[in-house]
Protein backbone atom coordinates (compact mmCIF):
# COMPACT_ATOMS: atom_id res chain seq x y z
CA UNK A 1 0.00 0.00 0.00
CA UNK A 2 2.94 2.59 0.86
CA UNK A 3 4.18 1.82 -3.03
CA UNK A 4 0.91 3.37 -4.12
CA UNK A 5 1.49 6.63 -2.43
CA UNK A 6 2.72 9.59 -4.41
CA UNK A 7 4.77 10.59 -1.40
CA UNK A 8 7.28 9.33 0.85
CA UNK A 9 6.06 7.79 3.73
CA UNK A 10 8.03 6.40 6.68
CA UNK A 11 6.91 4.72 10.05
CA UNK A 12 8.99 4.69 12.95
CA UNK A 13 9.19 2.57 16.07
CA UNK A 14 8.48 4.59 19.52
CA UNK A 15 11.79 5.46 19.68
CA UNK A 16 12.65 6.57 16.20
CA UNK A 17 13.65 3.48 14.13
CA UNK A 18 12.50 2.99 10.78
CA UNK A 19 10.45 0.19 10.58
CA UNK A 20 9.06 0.25 7.27
CA UNK A 21 9.35 3.25 4.23
CA UNK A 22 8.52 3.22 0.34
CA UNK A 23 10.86 3.49 -2.20
CA UNK A 24 10.17 7.30 -2.44
CA UNK A 25 10.93 7.99 0.89
CA UNK A 26 13.81 5.40 1.05
CA UNK A 27 15.59 7.93 -1.85
CA UNK A 28 15.15 10.54 0.48
CA UNK A 29 16.60 9.57 3.50
CA UNK A 30 19.57 7.50 1.43
CA UNK A 31 20.58 10.33 -0.02
CA UNK A 32 21.65 12.00 3.13
CA UNK A 33 20.05 15.10 1.60
CA UNK A 34 18.04 16.52 4.46
CA UNK A 35 17.27 13.31 6.08
CA UNK A 36 19.16 10.75 7.06
CA UNK A 37 19.91 7.51 9.06
CA UNK A 38 21.59 7.24 12.27
CA UNK A 39 22.02 4.39 13.92
CA UNK A 40 19.06 2.87 12.20
CA UNK A 41 16.66 5.84 13.40
CA UNK A 42 15.44 8.52 11.40
CA UNK A 43 17.64 12.43 11.90
CA UNK A 44 17.52 15.21 9.86
CA UNK A 45 20.60 16.67 8.57
CA UNK A 46 19.43 20.58 9.96
CA UNK A 47 20.25 20.38 13.47
CA UNK A 48 18.03 22.73 14.81
CA UNK A 49 15.07 20.53 13.04
CA UNK A 50 16.65 17.41 14.75
CA UNK A 51 16.93 18.93 18.13
CA UNK A 52 12.94 19.54 17.99
CA UNK A 53 12.52 15.79 16.33
CA UNK A 54 14.53 14.47 19.44
CA UNK A 55 12.63 16.86 22.22
CA UNK A 56 9.37 15.18 20.35
CA UNK A 57 10.52 11.13 20.74
CA UNK A 58 12.17 12.12 24.40
CA UNK A 59 8.67 13.50 25.29
CA UNK A 60 6.30 10.98 23.93
CA UNK A 61 2.69 11.42 25.18
CA UNK A 62 3.89 14.05 28.18
CA UNK A 63 2.21 17.61 27.93
CA UNK A 64 5.00 20.07 28.80
CA UNK A 65 5.43 21.90 25.54
CA UNK A 66 7.39 20.35 23.55
CA UNK A 67 5.94 19.86 20.16
CA UNK A 68 3.62 16.69 19.51
CA UNK A 69 4.04 17.21 15.64
CA UNK A 70 7.25 18.38 13.87
CA UNK A 71 6.34 19.99 10.57
CA UNK A 72 9.49 21.55 8.63
CA UNK A 73 10.59 22.37 5.10
CA UNK A 74 13.95 20.72 4.60
CA UNK A 75 16.28 22.58 2.51
CA UNK A 76 18.20 20.12 0.07
CA UNK A 77 21.25 21.27 -1.58
CA UNK A 78 20.59 20.82 -5.23
CA UNK A 79 17.33 18.94 -4.54
CA UNK A 80 13.95 20.26 -4.69
CA UNK A 81 12.84 21.48 -0.57
CA UNK A 82 10.95 19.43 0.89
CA UNK A 83 8.43 19.21 3.82
CA UNK A 84 8.47 16.44 6.14
CA UNK A 85 5.69 15.73 8.79
CA UNK A 86 6.07 13.75 11.55
CA UNK A 87 2.82 12.90 13.40
CA UNK A 88 2.44 10.46 16.49
CA UNK A 89 0.75 6.95 16.20
CA UNK A 90 -1.33 6.95 19.60
CA UNK A 91 -2.37 4.31 21.17
CA UNK A 92 -5.88 4.68 23.46
CA UNK A 93 -5.33 1.36 25.64
CA UNK A 94 -3.42 3.41 28.40
CA UNK A 95 -0.36 1.37 28.33
CA UNK A 96 1.77 3.21 25.78
CA UNK A 97 0.64 6.59 25.03
CA UNK A 98 2.91 6.54 21.51
CA UNK A 99 3.22 3.70 19.47
CA UNK A 100 5.16 4.61 16.15
CA UNK A 101 4.97 7.64 14.40
CA UNK A 102 4.14 8.24 10.65
CA UNK A 103 6.84 10.42 8.52
CA UNK A 104 5.08 11.86 5.56
CA UNK A 105 7.93 13.42 2.80
CA UNK A 106 6.22 15.36 0.17
CA UNK A 107 7.57 18.64 -2.22
CA UNK A 108 5.06 21.46 -2.08
CA UNK A 109 6.67 22.30 -5.61
CA UNK A 110 5.94 18.89 -7.02
CA UNK A 111 2.49 18.36 -7.70
CA UNK A 112 1.74 14.92 -9.56
CA UNK A 113 -1.28 13.42 -10.25
CA UNK A 114 -3.54 11.66 -7.73
CA UNK A 115 -3.39 7.63 -8.92
CA UNK A 116 -6.87 6.68 -9.10
CA UNK A 117 -5.78 3.37 -7.57
CA UNK A 118 -5.31 5.37 -4.35
CA UNK A 119 -8.48 7.11 -4.25
CA UNK A 120 -10.29 4.12 -4.86
CA UNK A 121 -8.11 1.79 -2.43
CA UNK A 122 -8.17 4.51 0.42
CA UNK A 123 -10.88 6.57 -0.11
CA UNK A 124 -13.04 4.01 -0.95
CA UNK A 125 -14.37 6.12 -4.21
CA UNK A 126 -16.24 4.89 -7.26
CA UNK A 127 -13.77 5.05 -10.56
CA UNK A 128 -16.21 8.35 -11.74
CA UNK A 129 -15.90 9.90 -8.38
CA UNK A 130 -12.28 8.99 -8.77
CA UNK A 131 -11.85 10.70 -12.23
CA UNK A 132 -13.34 13.96 -10.75
CA UNK A 133 -11.65 14.73 -7.54
CA UNK A 134 -8.22 13.86 -9.39
CA UNK A 135 -9.51 16.59 -12.43
CA UNK A 136 -9.97 18.65 -9.32
CA UNK A 137 -6.89 18.53 -7.60
CA UNK A 138 -5.78 19.06 -11.46
CA UNK A 139 -6.77 22.65 -10.71
CA UNK A 140 -9.36 22.39 -12.82
CA UNK A 141 -13.35 24.06 -12.21
CA UNK A 142 -16.44 22.03 -11.00
CA UNK A 143 -17.32 23.53 -14.56
CA UNK A 144 -14.19 22.40 -16.25
CA UNK A 145 -14.62 18.89 -14.37
CA UNK A 146 -18.06 18.95 -16.12
CA UNK A 147 -16.88 19.48 -19.72
CA UNK A 148 -13.84 17.55 -19.51
CA UNK A 149 -15.95 14.21 -18.65
CA UNK A 150 -18.63 14.90 -20.71
CA UNK A 151 -20.90 15.27 -17.60
CA UNK A 152 -23.94 17.28 -16.76
CA UNK A 153 -22.63 19.85 -14.38
CA UNK A 154 -25.28 18.17 -11.92
CA UNK A 155 -23.55 14.81 -12.04
CA UNK A 156 -20.21 16.44 -11.07
CA UNK A 157 -21.54 18.03 -8.43
CA UNK A 158 -23.69 14.99 -6.86
CA UNK A 159 -19.86 12.99 -7.76
CA UNK A 160 -18.62 15.63 -5.50
CA UNK A 161 -21.03 15.50 -2.57
CA UNK A 162 -19.86 11.93 -2.67
CA UNK A 163 -16.88 12.64 -2.51
CA UNK A 164 -17.23 14.95 0.28
CA UNK A 165 -18.66 12.23 2.43
CA UNK A 166 -16.08 9.38 2.00
CA UNK A 167 -13.31 11.82 2.79
CA UNK A 168 -14.73 13.20 5.39
CA UNK A 169 -14.12 17.03 4.37
CA UNK A 170 -17.43 20.10 4.16
CA UNK A 171 -15.78 21.70 1.22
CA UNK A 172 -13.95 21.71 -1.87
CA UNK A 173 -11.01 23.29 -0.37
CA UNK A 174 -10.73 20.67 2.55
CA UNK A 175 -11.11 18.16 0.15
CA UNK A 176 -8.32 19.45 -2.17
CA UNK A 177 -5.99 20.26 0.95
CA UNK A 178 -6.89 16.32 2.29
CA UNK A 179 -5.73 14.86 -1.17
CA UNK A 180 -2.56 17.08 -0.33
CA UNK A 181 -1.61 16.12 2.68
CA UNK A 182 -2.79 12.35 2.08
CA UNK A 183 -5.30 10.46 3.96
CA UNK A 184 -5.42 11.36 7.91
CA UNK A 185 -5.68 7.50 8.56
CA UNK A 186 -5.60 4.30 6.97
Amino acid sequence: MLEKLDRGVVLLDANGAVLDANSIARRVVESGNGLLLRNGRLAFTDVAIDSRFERMLQSAGKSDGVPRVVAANVKRPGAVTCRVLVSPILVEDGRSPVAAYLVVIYSPVEHPAIAAEVLLEIYGLTRAQADVARRLYAGLSVEETAIALKLSLNTVRTHLKQIFSKCEVQSQAELLRSLALGPQSF
